[in-house]
């Protein structure tokens, strides 16, 4: 994972970018599912284009479904417990809204 997120990284990318899309991810999924737009819906483009800006979606959408599988997920769970941190959260729900939101854009 650390290897796939690292190679499109040049050296004008500031550290700890990919912790603030992160957050900006599940802070802008959230708020979307809150007030209950559809990753399908017409509305949802504005959310993806707050979050994306021009970015290449497929692109964004092939690198958090690398991201979202059982052996990536239980290597968190197990280096949050290395680390002390006790069980941490997943924003299961806002990844997979994204996602959902961006396989209903990219798919042809």
């Amino acid at each position: 994972m650390i290897e796939f997120n690292a190679a499109d990284r040049g050296p004008d990318v500031p550290a700890g970018s990919s912790l603030w899309f992160m957050s900006r991810l599940v802070q802008l999924a959230a708020e979307a599912r809150q007030r209950g737009i559809a990753p399908e819906a017409p509305e949802a483009d504005d959310v993806l284009r707050d979050l994306l800006g021009d970015t290449d979606r497929a692109a964004v959408l092939e690198r958090l479904t690398a991201a979202s599988n059982a052996r990536v997920a239980r290597y968190r769970e197990l280096q949050a417990i290395v680390n002390g941190l006790g069980p941490q959260p997943t924003y299961d729900e806002e990844f997979a809204w994204v996602v959902a939101a961006l396989e209903a854009r990219t798919a042809s």
